[in-house]
């Protein structure tokens, strides 16, 4: 005798969905992303490239006795102004173009009013003032705005 189960046909099964796109919508929407992912990567890389200049000055800042800060932001300036525009400045016109570059007024009180000054008369000043020209110069060096070539 034969048991019932026995005079079972297997089952039909369905083929898996496949995993690409039926539409071309989705073809089309790829197409956009992967354009705007590479557009952002060619963006982030020419900006870090851009940006190489305020990372060395960030660096050498952290060496420099506060004598030398005013020094390292002229310097910094010219890498983002043209000579003609930066050089020539000194005492109000510079720390007001600090300030001005800067969007905020970082060397209007002291101890950043004073940075020339001790530049050129190298005295003994606090620690604590020497980390607030730091901070201050390093600020700047990271919020003034460079000039698109």
């Amino acid at each position: 005798m034969t048991a019932p189960l026995d005079k079972l046909h297997g089952f039909y099964e369905p083929s898996p969905p496949p995993w690409t796109p039926q539409t071309i919508g989705w073809y089309v929407l790829f197409v956009v992303a992967g354009l705007f992912l590479l557009w952002l990567a060619v963006h982030s890389i020419r900006r870090w490239l851009a940006d190489r200049y305020r990372r060395e000055a960030l660096q050498e800042l952290t060496s420099l006795s506060p004598n030398q800060f005013s020094a390292l932001l002229k310097r910094t300036a010219l890498t983002a102004w043209p000579r003609e525009q930066v050089a020539s400045l000194s005492g109000k016109p510079w720390l007001d173009f600090l300030n001005q570059t800067a969007h905020e007024n970082l060397f209007v009180k002291a101890p950043g009013n004073s940075i020339e000054e001790i530049a050129v008369r190298p005295s003994a000043i606090s620690s604590q003032d020497s980390q607030e020209l730091r901070r201050l110069s390093a600020e700047w060096i990271r919020r003034h705005r460079r000039v698109q070539t």
